[in-house]
């Protein structure tokens, strides 16, 4: 069986629509702190408070884990460290008392933040920021684990961006549907440079769900890390910019504002490599862009959205 935790999240429901009709959907497990109602019901699903020590003994039933809990919020970690080393390490701490097996660790490019460019995953580099910190500390806790034994294996993903069905309607693409249903200013901080390089979330789980099953095949031990993000370089007001092209919106560009402005995104070299191994291809984000910003238009105004 696969544990998938943090299975209720944003990249969690992707996983659930990608798996819904395979025929190993039945070996999945995915935990809920809060929403079961995010979990679909023809799915096995189990509460997990990984705050609670207690409730992260079930990690003793599974050799097999995807994780994805955590706090993905940077603005909370500015304002409340504490709170954040707690989401994205101490509970990591709590789950690893118990698990032993094979990880896919789904992590952050934020641990990149202070350099400038195309960033190779082998780069030696201490994020400049609070949510950076936790989350280089959580891999760096994973690779311990895996040093130790703990962990047979490891898959450590260093996402960017990813959009779809299921984000927080905060982000920026509801964002700007939100303001083509009822005329709200989108602000472009820091002249909208920052990089997002994005993804579509049904392929950020496609990935996920393909390195599981790669890694599970492997006879030897295993240690990855790859970054996740698309080969093409996309910034925010690209994709403001594009959206705007298909319904119009208000949006202001200001070249100030912006207080970590992303001046860099993950080298795809290497997957790439497994993409091929895999027999998939980078998306058309803008085909996808499109798609998805017009069924939030349609699903906007059905709910009279203000």
């Amino acid at each position: 069986m696969i544990l998938v935790v943090g299975g209720s999240s944003f990249i969690g429901r992707g996983i659930q629509d990608l798996i819904k009709e395979k025929p190993f959907a039945k070996e999945f497990i995915f935990t809920y702190n809060k929403h079961p109602e995010n979990i679909e019901n023809k799915f096995q699903k189990v509460k997990l408070d990984l705050q609670d020590e207690k409730d992260c003994e079930l990690a003793r039933n599974f050799s097999y884990c995807i994780y994805l809990a955590g706090n993905s919020l940077h603005n909370m970690a500015y304002n409340n460290p504490i709170m954040d080393l707690d989401l994205n390490v101490r509970n990591f701490l709590n789950f690893m008392k118990h698990f032993r097996g094979q990880l896919i660790l789904l992590s952050s490019q934020a641990v990149y933040y202070g350099l400038t460019g195309e960033i190779p995953e082998n780069i030696i580099h201490y994020p400049t920021i609070p949510y950076g910190i936790s989350k280089r500390f959580q891999e760096e806790y994973a690779k311990y684990f895996y040093k130790i034994g703990y962990l047979s294996k490891l898959w450590i993903f260093r996402l960017m961006y990813s959009f779809g069905k299921g984000e927080r309607m905060d982000r920026l693409i509801p964002k700007c549907a939100k303001s083509a249903v009822n005329g709200d200013i989108v602000k472009v901080l820091g002249g909208g440079r920052s990089f997002l390089n994005p993804l579509p979330v049904n392929f950020v789980a496609e990935v996920l769900v393909n390195a599981l099953l790669t890694m599970k095949e492997e006879d030897n031990e295993f240690l990855e890390v790859t970054n996740l993000n698309h080969s093409e370089k996309v910034s925010v007001l690209d994709i403001v910019k594009f959206l705007h092209t298909i319904k119009p919106f208000n949006y202001i560009v200001e070249e100030k504002g912006e207080i970590w402005p992303v001046s860099f995104w993950g080298s795809t070299e290497k997957l790439s490599r497994y993409l091929k191994k895999w027999n998939i291809s980078f998306p058309n984000i803008w085909e996808d862009l499109e798609i998805y910003f017009k069924n939030l238009l349609t699903n906007m105004r059905e709910k009279n959205y203000e």
